[in-house]
């Protein structure tokens, strides 16, 4: 068993798979440290349209903003796209690098090939993550968008350890399971902490956030 665990280790250690056992290593990370309240996750947007027009006009979009466009990789929040592609990609190079690479031990070939594989893993693993996504991409499309101003004047529980200009999440009792909004607070003279009561003062729709003031106590 032991020696079973030790040769796993090694070959997660291999190149490429180690750039995967990385990125798996700081989802999982993340993960955790946003299920404790000190993170919030954000959604990889490109506007409302995400036609084929703004995907083969890369050069107005930005080539990392084309690329994640033509695999299907938006809709739905960043961290768990990069959650599937990490996954995909780790058990791809797995596998290669258990009946593949290892005939080959080191040298400018073991760099070659594995640089080709990671290349070739890290398109099939987007391709693939596009594939997952895309049907929960769509039920997202076709769920009726609450009205969002309509919480505006109501109380929520910040959830985050902090609340900033760029960060924060509040959890607002709907009377069901209770909803988790993004929260916005530019009070510096009033640094808001996890478990204070906001009042969410102005829904901004731009970035589907809330602006917040503290509660005063009576």
């Amino acid at each position: 068993m032991q020696e079973a665990f030790l040769v796993f280790v090694t070959k997660i250690s291999l190149y490429p798979t180690i750039i995967f056992t990385g990125l798996v290593m700081f989802v999982t990370l993340y993960w955790v440290v946003s299920l404790l309240g000190m993170a919030d996750m954000d959604t990889v947007d490109f506007g409302e349209s995400g036609g084929d027009t703004d995907i083969v006009n890369l050069s107005s979009t930005g080539f990392f903003t084309g690329l994640m466009l033509k695999f299907g990789l938006y809709g739905v929040p960043l961290i768990i796209i990069l959650s599937l592609v990490s996954l995909i990609g780790w058990l791809l190079s797995y596998l290669y690098t258990s009946f593949l690479h290892q005939y080959l031990d080191s040298g400018a070939l073991y760099y070659l090939f594995g640089t080709g594989a990671l290349v070739f893993v890290l398109v099939v693993s987007m391709w693939l993550t596009g594939i997952i996504i895309s049907p929960i991409r769509k039920n997202i499309a076709k769920i009726p968008k609450r009205n969002s101003s309509s919480n505006v004047g109501r109380v929520a529980v910040v959830r985050t350890l902090s609340v900033t200009d760029k960060h924060g999440e509040a959890t607002l009792n709907d009377g069901g399971a209770g909803l988790i909004l993004k929260i916005r607070s530019d009070m510096n003279d009033h640094q808001l902490k996890q478990g204070d009561k906001v009042v969410l003062v102005e829904y901004l729709d731009s970035t589907n956030t809330y602006r917040v003031t503290p509660v005063e106590d009576k």
